[in-house]
């Protein structure tokens, strides 16, 4: 007897009368109808033949060996990796300004966590929409037909798609049962009453925030009529919005673009591959050397971070205090285990997103087994830390019990194993004796195929030599008689006994008294068994979403940590130190340094700021160029701004007091797509830090009036920095710089002690200018323009030129331009150069001589 391999996919049992040789059909995708499942499509299984693979075993407890376990979590084995697909991020933002408040709320679709942002008092210049505008980086945004004028004019500028929609969108009472109706925020039940539903969610969102309801609930209605990450599900599936935030504007420090741009906080670079052109990526900034995180979702809150420093003494201490212990030498292994766990925590809204439709696959679930295994690592590292540290305290009481039992059930239950080398959810053995005993007689099936086929072949006529047992899906379990060879469709394949079926490849299939014993004994048992692996697999996932605000505080405390290791990694690289902060109004700097400029320099030059409450609020640099004015204005800026998002700084040491904004006018910006000359520019950046400045500010001005008339600018100048100086106590902090020396040296500014002059100080060598990159106090009574031009290589006539020049200025005397009897001599000259030429015969003319007698009047 002969066992022959059908094309045709399912299970197989052949006899012959030569060989006995038993396989087991596999198909890729067991839910294809074509293999057994009535639900899905499949292609046949190849001929390959494949060897069964028995069931791993369980330890005593019920969890994998820590062998798999180390497997899974490494990726070694089996690395799949549910963040690669990721859809592009789309962040909505709606707004609602009305009675001088402004409220607003946001939906992410990568964290898929509505953000409402309590209502803000809001001034004439849009300052806490611009900071929410920043903040957020809107994709869209969305506002009421009713808004006023200038609010939907400034919108309209933005580089962002604006959706106006009509004023009932914003109705208060709609947009409160639009929030009531949120079904998928941890903690809502199916089960609630209207009351109970009330009570929760008024303690989730104030309600006496009007302008932020109404936004909430237009930005719900909006999401829903554009099916915004549901628009291929039923209609009747809202869109999965699985957690929501209430932030404050009012506690963060507002810094506009400008200031992000000048300070180099953030530096988008255009990809170098033609391919990712589109793109970007960041280049040599702030954010780009202090972003050592493990983890998408620790990235994405770093920057957050960065985009919104915060004013709040509690948070930012906080901060500091992990970090502080983050780079103790003693705990470097305590940190290197927190960041080998770390890196395996996944984002995971969108796959609960997915488990609430039913439709999460094989990888995302491995991640999100993944993510609680090794968060359950990290919970219990922290609770071995000490609690006096807010972030330890908080993971160590969120990563609790459900967590364990998320990760031991899903370990109990599924075979990821299996599941990947099926494409499908696969249950393990033990897990429901039925589905075992279903999986023991499909395994057997091919050997019980074996003995119905040799039990066939003895009862056939002694002609057929081989014949096997098959089976098919709809058709059940078929007798295949291999066909002699000429064999068509036209001839009588009748056998009695056995009713025929079909023809296919030479091979005829027939039904046979054993074959419809099997259709009633076995069944169709490979779709009963995933079927029975579904439902199973509907129930974890129904007790994993009953645990899904646990899961949420592990993604958010996971991003925090990340955030906290990264800060406390560049800390330790880069020498920096734990700032103290302080409500009182100062900044005292010792050896304060530049993060950036230190990287590209082989030595670079500390310096000492300070400014009192009552003293040296303003300070006016003055020096030569190129001496690191500019250098010195910036660093002092990414000092206040490092405190302010908890970070340790570039110093010695530092007493940084709160500051409320940060203005600068460094750099321009220049664009043809605004309409605006570069001065205008420049000013318009000092008129936000006139107008919007307060005594807790920081203002920074880098040769302010440089751009238009020497007087103009210098008017300009004076005005704004006595502007201030009037102001006495409620004057900002305001660091300058100026080669306007005449405003000194003539008394423009104002005598006070607020006001106080400082200057990069130089020593001369011979003829040239050592800069010491020093700051001193006084001023400066050169600029050494004329070395610098020498050293950018102008020739030595224009630098002999200029000398002249200045000194005449300089000494009150009359500058004349080069003399006409001069200027006569060398026009003749050049004239009857060029005479000459136009006389020349050029194809008998002697080229030789001619230049000879040109060099002779040239007189070289």
């Amino acid at each position: 007897m002969d066992y022959a391999r059908e094309n045709l996919p399912g299970s197989v049992g052949s006899a012959s009368s030569r060989r006995f040789s038993p396989y087991r059909r596999w198909n890729a995708d067991p839910r294809d109808s074509s293999s057994g499942c009535s639900s899905g499509t499949h292609r046949p299984s190849s001929r390959a033949q494949m060897t069964h693979d028995p069931a791993e075993p369980l330890d005593d407890d019920g969890i994998m060996s820590a062998a798999d376990i180390a497997e899974i979590q490494t990726g070694q084995a089996l690395e799949l990796d549910g963040d690669d697909n990721e859809q592009m991020e789309e962040v909505y933002l709606s707004i609602l300004c009305t009675g001088g408040k402004l409220g607003a709320a946001v939906f992410d679709t990568t964290t898929l966590q509505l953000r409402v942002f309590t209502d803000v008092a809001e001034d004439a210049d849009h300052a806490c929409m611009q900071g929410i505008l920043t903040q957020v980086k809107p994709t869209t945004v969305i506002c009421s037909s009713k808004q006023d004028e200038n609010i939907q004019r400034y919108l309209k500028d933005l580089k962002v798609k604006l959706d106006v929609l009509p004023s009932i969108d914003f109705g208060l009472q709609a947009s409160k049962r639009r929030l009531m109706t949120l079904t998928t925020l941890p903690g809502l039940k199916d089960d609630m009453t209207e009351d109970e539903r009330m009570i929760y969610m008024t303690s989730l969102v104030p309600m006496d925030n009007i302008n932020m309801v109404q936004a909430s609930g237009a930005l719900i209605k909006y999401l829903d009529r554009k099916r915004v990450g549901v628009e291929l599900d039923d209609p009747h599936i809202p869109v999965p919005i699985m957690s929501l935030k209430v932030c404050s504007v009012g506690a963060a420090m507002f810094v506009d673009n400008n200031s992000f741009r000048a300070l180099q906080i953030f530096s988008n670079e255009t990809h170098p591959s033609v391919y990712k052109s589109g793109g970007g990526k960041e280049g040599l900034s702030m954010f780009g050397i202090m972003n050592r995180t493990r983890t998408t979702i620790g990235m994405k809150k770093l920057r957050s971070w960065f985009l919104r420093p915060l004013c709040n003494i509690t948070t930012l201490t906080e901060r500091q205090q992990a970090i502080d212990f983050m780079v103790q030498p003693r705990n470097e292994e305590v940190v290197q285990s927190l960041l080998s766990c770390l890196k395996h925590i996944k984002a995971i809204p969108r796959i609960l997103a997915k488990m609430k439709s039913a439709s999460g696959s094989v990888s995302e679930w491995q991640a999100l087994y993944k993510t609680a295994y090794n968060a359950l690592q990290i919970g219990d590292l922290c609770r071995q830390l000490p609690e006096q540290i807010p972030i330890f305290k908080k993971i160590a009481n969120a990563f609790t019990q459900n967590l364990y039992e998320i990760a031991s059930l899903i370990s109990k239950v599924v075979d990821f194993r299996q599941s990947v080398d099926q494409n499908r959810f696969v249950v393990k053995p033990g897990v429901d004796p039925q589905l075992d005993e279903k999986k023991n007689t499909y395994n057997g099936l091919p050997d019980f195929m074996t003995v119905v086929a040799e039990q066939e072949l003895a009862q056939l006529d002694s002609s057929i030599t081989e014949c096997s047992v098959i089976y098919l899906p709809q058709l059940g379990y078929l007798l295949s008689i291999p066909l002699p060879g000429g064999a068509t469709e036209e001839d009588n394949f009748d056998i009695d006994g056995l009713e025929f079926m079909f023809l296919s490849n030479g091979t005829a299939h027939y039904k046979s008294p054993s074959t419809r014993e099997l259709d009633v004994l076995l069944g169709d048992t490979q779709c009963e068994i995933i079927d029975q692996e579904t439902a199973i697999m509907h129930q974890l996932q129904s007790v994993i979403l009953e645990h899904s605000g646990t899961l949420l505080d592990v993604m958010e405390y996971a991003a925090d940590l990340d955030c906290l290791l990264s800060l406390a990694q560049c800390a330790k690289e880069g020498g920096f130190v734990k700032p103290e902060l302080t409500e009182d109004n100062m900044l005292q700097i010792k050896a304060g340094r530049h993060p950036l400029q230190e990287l590209c320099v082989d030595q670079f030059v500390p310096n000492d700021t300070t400014i009192e409450e009552r003293a040296g609020r303003i300070k006016v640099l003055t020096g030569p160029n190129a001496s690191g004015k500019s250098v010195y204005l910036k660093q002092v800026g990414l000092i206040v701004f490092l405190a302010h998002i908890g970070s340790f700084v570039p110093a010695d040491s530092a007493v940084v007091g709160l500051r409320d904004r940060l203005f600068t006018r460094i750099a321009t910006l220049e664009t043809v797509s605004v309409n605006l000359s570069t001065f205008m520019l420049d000013v318009n950046q000092v008129a936000a830090a006139v107008q919007g400045s307060s005594k807790h500010s920081l203002v920074i001005i880098d040769e302010f009036g440089k751009g238009t008339a020497t007087m103009d600018g210098v008017s300009l100048f004076c005005a704004v920095i006595r502007h201030w100086a009037d102001k006495g106590p409620d004057c900002p902090m305001v660091l300058s710089s100026t080669h306007f020396h005449n405003v000194i040296r003539q008394g423009f500014l104002p005598s006070t002690p607020l006001l106080q002059f400082q200057m990069m100080d130089t020593i001369m060598d011979g003829d040239d200018v050592v800069f010491l990159h020093q700051l001193v106090d006084g001023v400066t009574r050169r600029s050494h323009a004329l070395h610098i031009a020498t050293v950018a290589g102008l020739s030595p006539g224009i630098i002999e030129r200029s000398a002249e020049v200045s000194n005449l200025i300089n000494a009150g005397k009359e500058v004349r331009p080069v003399s006409c009897k001069q200027s006569q001599q060398e026009f003749s000259r050049l004239s009857d150069i060029v005479d000459r030429f136009l006389q020349l015969d050029l194809e008998t003319a002697d080229i030789g001589s001619y230049l000879k007698s040109i060099a002779t009047v040239d007189g070289s």
